[in-house]
Formats: structure tokens, C-alpha cells, sequence
């Protein structure tokens, strides 16, 4: 674990990923988090997925090392023992439906009356406002509103796909921690300046951060709002291609004249080069089409994957096999990076996780 957030206490309230999943990276840097659950069924991540023993792997991954309680807001002692957490805390997280902690009067201006340097950060899936506002929401749905399925387009069919995994989830989580980063910050500053520090209410949104996301590759073809001297390019979704490739399947991208060239060489036909139609780099961008064909026949017609990924490694294409999830602990760049660790919990035995991105 980092130091960066030591003496940070946060209160999380928020459940399944976005919010826990975040409040897991502020713990990462050295924050005390005490995770608050209901009584009863409490998160209801500790039921998706994988289980052992009451609970569920993705319920241990997004809440590793929080201290976990159980407290029954709708009763008069345990909104008083919430609300004495929460005037000690720097930060309290949630990630209900707009308007639901004001019903349990666990409102901003109530929180902030009683702590005004606390921290609210809130999640949401569309805001605070608006006609989706108060609407039930899962990952899927922002995919499809914020057009990222319109980005991952099915090769065969031409038709929107979801991504294949909690994508907006986790995106979003990306977003709330660095928000929450930015608020613990200018709450620092301030003290440094003024001596006391004023707390802020902070809100992000899947819908905002699902747009926001997508928008620098999912979205070029839509930035230019004049027509004029623009030259639209295929969306990215038309060079994302897995190639079958010896047993296996292979992700390569040849997108500089130096790659193609790189290719070229690997795959075989690098004579090609001394051809007028292949000799320069632009009259490579010219029969650019033609060699990407070549080279995704060559790949697919490739018997041994490995020996594949070495040719191309040495040209200096960028290249990787598809890695199976189940090995991922035992890949070589891995155990460098060590990515992956092990935990011992009293509840559910080792555990495999992933290690912090960075620390400070």
C-alpha cells in the first residue's frame, strides 16, 4: 500500500463497483476506509460472480482492505452512529440514485453542516438532472446511451456491440478517484493558504464519463462540426482486428511506414520494397490496402504463433498472442512488473489480486 492519502479517512457507502472499485484505489494510496453496509443483504456484489464461503471474488477485489460495518440507517441509533463516522471523516463516498441520501438525511448540506471540510463524493448513472436522472442503472445501459456500443462494432454483422465486461463501471471508477484526488488537494491548498479548509461536494456520473471516454477515438469522426477540408477516416473499430494465428490468436497493429515496413520484412515479402508500387512510404499509403491483406493472409496462414510473435518482435511490430486470463500470473512481463499478489483473509482463504498501479 502507498502513503499518499495516510491519515485520510473516507466513508464508503457505495456498493457493487463504481463506487467501491474507486474508494479501493484512495485505500491503495494509504487511506483508512470504513466500508458501511446494511444489514440483511448489505452489498449486493457479495452475490456476482464467483463465491466462496458468502463471498463473491469481485465483492473482495473492489473492497480490499476496508473495514467493513454493518449499520441500519433506518433506525434512529444507527443513523447516529453513521453520522459520528461521518464528522470524523475526510470523505464520504456514495453512489445511490439522485436524491436518495436526502431522503435518509444523510443529505450534502446536512453532512456539511455537521463537518464543513468534509469531502462528498457522489456517483450517479445520468446526474443529478435531466429525463434519465432517476433511472435505474446498470453498465450496459451507459454503454448504449453514451455510444460506445456504436464504437464496438461487430466485424461480421456491421451492428453495435456491448463491450464485454463492466466497462463504464470501472471507467467511471477511474474518474471518481481522480475527482476525489483533485478535491482532497484543493481542500490542502486551501489549509495552506487560509488555514482552515472548506470541504466540496463532488459529482460524477457514468453517462459524463462514458462520453468522456470514448471521445478521443470513438468520437474523431464526429469532432469537426465544419465539412470543410475534412478528410473522414474509417473508425478505429475497422483496424481492431484478433487474427487466428498458429493454434492460437494474434493482435498486431501496422500503423507507421516503419511497421509496414517492419511487416513486410517478417512476413516474408519484404522483396516487395524494391516494386515500384511498394518502394517509397507513399506509394505504401497508396497500396496500403493491398498489403494489409497480405500481411493478415500471412499471419493466418502462420503455423507456429510463437515463432510468429518472434519475427515480428524483431521487426519491431507491435504484436502480442491473445493471453489466457487463467495464466496471466505466470506471463513473464507480469512477474517483472509484479502485477499480480497474493492475500491471506480469514474469511475466504488466499486470494489472487491485482497490485497497486502506482505508489507514492
Amino acid at each position: 500500500m502507498g502513503t499518499l492519502l495516510e491519515g485520510v479517512v473516507v466513508v464508503d457507502l457505495s456498493t457493487v463497483v463504481s463506487g467501491p472499485f474507486a474508494v479501493r484505489m484512495l485505500r491503495e494510496q494509504g487511506a483508512r476506509v470504513i466500508k458501511v453496509e446494511a444489514p440483511g443483504v448489505g452489498d449486493i456484489a457479495r452475490y456476482i460472480g464467483t463465491n466462496k464461503n458468502g463471498m463473491s471474488a469481485m465483492y473482495a477485489t473492489c473492497n480490499l482492505g476496508k473495514d467493513v460495518r454493518t449499520i441500519d440507517v433506518k433506525t434512529d441509533d444507527g443513523l447516529s452512529d453513521l453520522l459520528a463516522l461521518i464528522d470524523d471523516a475526510d470523505m464520504v463516498v456514495q453512489n445511490f440514485r439522485p436524491g436518495a441520501m436526502d431522503r435518509i438525511g444523510l443529505g450534502w448540506e446536512t453532512l456539511h453542516d455537521r463537518n464543513p471540510s468534509l469531502i462528498c463524493l457522489s456517483i450517479s448513472g445520468f446526474g443529478p438532472a435531466g429525463p434519465m436522472s432517476g433511472f435505474r442503472v446498470y453498465d450496459p445501459i451507459i454503454q448504449a446511451a453514451a455510444g460506445i456500443c456504436d464504437t464496438q462494432i461487430d466485424p461480421e454483422t456491421g451492428g453495435p456491440q456491448l463491450f464485454q465486461g463492466i466497462l463504464a463501471d470501472k471507467v467511471t471508477s477511474l474518474y471518481a478517484a481522480q475527482a476525489a484526488l483533485a478535491a482532497l488537494l484543493d481542500r490542502a491548498m486551501q489549509r495552506m493558504e487560509t488555514g482552515t479548509s472548506i470541504g466540496k461536494h463532488v459529482e460524477v456520473n457514468m453517462f459524463d464519463c462514458g462520453i468522456h471516454f470514448n471521445w478521443p477515438d470513438g468520437m474523431y469522426n464526429h469532432t469537426f462540426v465544419d465539412d470543410d477540408g475534412v478528410s473522414e477516416q474509417p473508425d478505429f473499430s475497422a483496424f481492431y482486428r484478433l487474427s487466428p494465428a498458429g493454434g492460437g490468436h494474434l493482435a498486431y497493429s501496422v500503423v507507421t511506414d516503419q511497421e509496414m515496413v517492419g511487416a513486410m520484412g517478417a512476413l516474408g515479402f519484404g522483396d516487395l520494397l524494391d516494386d515500384p508500387d511498394y518502394a517509397d512510404p507513399a506509394a505504401r499509403v497508396r497500396s496500403r490496402p493491398q498489403l494489409l491483406a497480405m500481411i493478415e493472409q500471412a499471419v493466418r496462414s502462420h503455423d507456429d504463433l510463437d515463432a510468429l510473435l518472434g519475427l515480428l518482435w524483431e521487426h519491431d511490430v507491435p504484436a502480442s498472442k491473445v493471453e489466457a486470463r487463467a495464466s496471466l500470473h505466470e506471463h513473464p512481463q507480469s512477474i517483472v512488473n509484479e502485477n499480480i499478489t497474493h492475500i491471506d483473509d480469514p474469511e475466504i482463504g488466499r486470494i489472487r489480486q491485482s497490485a497497486p498501479v502506482f505508489e507514492i
